[in-house]
């Protein structure tokens, strides 16, 4: 096509696909002169505000068709839409995602693809939607040693927890969010943590060179958390967050998903509501945040519209978008090797020497701790401990061997603080 027109392809038009359809007929010409050539759905009868001439329900069609510069998948789940851009990057075809589960799955074999075929690849709106943050690991900061990245990466539990801190219940707050459209009738993703392992594995594909495998990421979702968790966090100055934590240093590299006491003053903390947020640590930086609207139709459309206009300064360059990924030359670590302190609340008989069985048991793990509160007497007493760093198989092990003491009735909460 002419200098500054192009012919776009997308496929998929539920609730992301229609808002980045809308974007693209709207968008300033400008800018880029963007023509929209087919729309991939699979019911053509269905009533939809897009030109009927505009839609197919046949791949091949647009896969085929020459005079395509670009397309955008926003199909939703992995198939069929991992093997759509698999076949459109080996064509040379240049693709738009914000599939964060496709890139989780086989992101180091679509770059490779990309690079391969002088293609270009872009998923900004695959971590946190509207937020640009993708863009600057991949080229800005491509050439600085980084050591950790971490961030609040789903806007649903983010949420939730945010109603917590202000004082409803877990229930109350998933109800609510339900309704606000935040949350799905099965919030299972965002609430275990699922939707945020997907985007680490991103994050340590692009930060570190390391793609884990799914069962290789640790994680740990919302839902046992209470609103007496959060009554403690702010009377230790800190507050509750689901956390996607990535470290590559000395010890090697590991990526985890868990909810987190974290200190008020952690820019971490002040996201509140459905808003996300990712921090960049590295030698050179120190820290970078990055901070907005992380879920929903409009930012998610954003993202796209904005991977949109740098596919099409790219087309006729002859070369992919992609620098070579970053080589991890470290070794990765097992989750119960990595050094954590945690938050405990013991519901404890009220006598002589259980605090002093509760220690032994902790330091026979080479667990120390670094604070004690008990409240109350008789069967209502309440022992907390915050510990000292220590490897995640200690702290377990210590767990174990505290539930079975006769004077613990129960291990009413654990909760890692974030170091």
């Amino acid at each position: 096509m002419e200098n500054n027109s192009y012919a776009v392809a997308v496929l998929g038009a539920g609730n992301i696909g229609s808002a980045v359809i809308s974007r693209l007929q709207d968008l300033d010409n400008d800018i880029v002169q963007l023509f929209i050539k087919k729309v991939l759905v699979t019911d053509l009868s269905k009533d939809r505000e897009i030109d009927k001439e505009l839609l197919t329900d046949n791949f091949d069609e647009i896969l085929n068709d020459d005079s395509i510069d670009l397309v955008i998948e926003v199909l939703g789940g992995i198939d069929p839409g991992r093997e759509y851009i698999k076949a459109l990057l080996s064509s040379g075809k240049s693709v738009i995602t914000a599939n964060k589960d496709i890139i989780a799955d086989c992101g180091e074999e679509l770059v490779s693809l990309a690079i391969e075929n002088n293609a270009c690849l872009y998923f900004e709106a695959a971590v946190a939607a509207g937020i640009p943050v993708l863009k600057p690991l991949i080229e800005s900061l491509r050439g600085e040693a980084l050591t950790r990245v971490s961030g609040i990466i789903n806007g649903t539990s983010n949420y939730m927890l945010t109603s917590m801190e202000e004082g409803s219940s877990y229930e109350d707050a998933l109800s609510t969010a339900q309704e606000l459209g935040y949350a799905e009738p099965d919030p299972t993703n965002d609430v275990e943590g699922i939707d945020a392992k997907y985007k680490a594995m991103i994050l340590s594909l692009l930060c570190f060179g390391v793609s884990p495998e799914i069962e290789e990421v640790f994680t740990e979702g919302i839902s046992k958390i209470t609103k007496d968790d959060f009554d403690w966090a702010s009377r230790l100055d800190k507050t509750i967050k689901l956390v996607a934590q990535i470290d590559n240093n000395n010890n090697g590299f590991n990526a985890r998903v868990y909810p987190v006491l974290i200190n008020q003053k952690h820019p971490l903390a002040s996201i509140r509501g459905a808003l996300n947020a990712v921090v960049v640590e590295g030698e050179n930086v120190n820290q970078l945040v990055f901070s907005g609207p992380g879920a929903g139709a409009d930012p998610t459309a954003s993202a796209v519209i904005g991977d949109v206009l740098s596919a099409c300064h790219q087309l006729g360059s002859n070369q992919s978008n992609w620098y070579p990924l970053r080589k991890n030359k470290g070794e990765n670590r097992n989750f119960e090797n990595v050094q954590s302190s945690w938050f405990i609340r013991l519901s404890v008989n009220d006598e002589p020497g259980v605090l002093a069985s509760i220690a032994g048991t902790f330091g026979e793990n080479n667990v120390s701790i670094e604070s004690v509160i008990q409240e109350g007497r008789g069967d209502q007493a309440e022992l907390v401990l915050v510990t000292h760093e220590a490897p995640e198989k200690d702290l377990n092990n210590s767990i174990e061997q505290i539930t079975s003491l006769s004077a613990v009735t129960t291990v009413t909460s654990v909760l890692r603080v974030y170091i």
